[in-house]
């Protein structure tokens, strides 16, 4: 198996422990709106773009669900949260990024977030200088679990997708990587794998750790 030239990692789930804020948002906006918003939907839109996340949600909570409302009731609870506690990161992020550093091989973002809140994030995270490319869900015609995203993001960095792996926690995400012809380590977090994800995955792994290490053999 040959070693890779360019790492592709997901934002929100894989890099940034943000998910469950996204959850605690969304219950925010329960309380304040007055409405129910079920669990299984916060999750169910986990890895989406806006777009594809209002549809999900229109969906299933009918078309007089104020979903522009709702959202900046969540970012604004998300973004309170930044503000007090700074943005949590998920164990090994910064181990692999040196180790990457360290050994020539490039990296980028893939991200179903729009361009303007991904920079956002990752710039206060301090991250976003790390990165070769930053690839975001506005930038795509298709959302994950379409090949787009990391299509665009191999040709960013001029990589063959053969070469690239991606890092992701979501379903449609690891179905998008694997979509585009590239390896796929799935590091789970709010959502299990689904039995697909399993036979499509290079790995499943449990934490940035273990996916360096697995590259590291490769």
């Amino acid at each position: 198996m040959s070693k890779p030239k360019l790492i592709i990692f997901d934002m929100d789930g894989l890099m940034l422990d943000t998910e469950i804020l996204g959850i605690e948002g969304l219950k925010a906006a329960e309380k304040e709106l007055n409405i129910t918003i079920p669990h299984e939907l916060g999750l169910a839109v986990i890895g989406k773009t806006r777009e594809l996340s209002k549809k999900i949600m229109l969906e299933h909570l009918g078309p007089s669900f104020d979903f522009e409302a709702a959202l900046t009731i969540a970012h604004k609870y998300v973004d309170q949260y930044f503000k007090t506690h700074g943005i949590p990161l998920k164990p090994g992020l910064m181990h692999i990024l040196g180790k990457l550093e360290e050994n020539g091989i490039k990296k980028n973002v893939a991200t179903s977030t729009a361009s303007e809140r991904a920079i956002h994030k990752l710039t206060l995270a301090n991250l976003a200088h790390r990165f070769d490319a930053i690839v975001c869900g506005d930038q795509v015609p298709r959302s994950k679990p379409a090949p787009d995203i990391f299509i665009k993001a191999a040709a960013a960095c001029n990589t063959d997708p053969k070469d690239c792996i991606v890092l992701e926690d979501s379903n449609a995400g690891a179905q998008g990587g694997y979509s585009a012809g590239m390896r796929v380590i799935v590091i789970p977090d709010l959502v299990p794998p689904t039995n697909t994800t399993r036979q499509q995955a290079l790995a499943i792994c449990k934490d940035l750790y273990q996916a360096w290490d697995l590259i590291h053999s490769l």
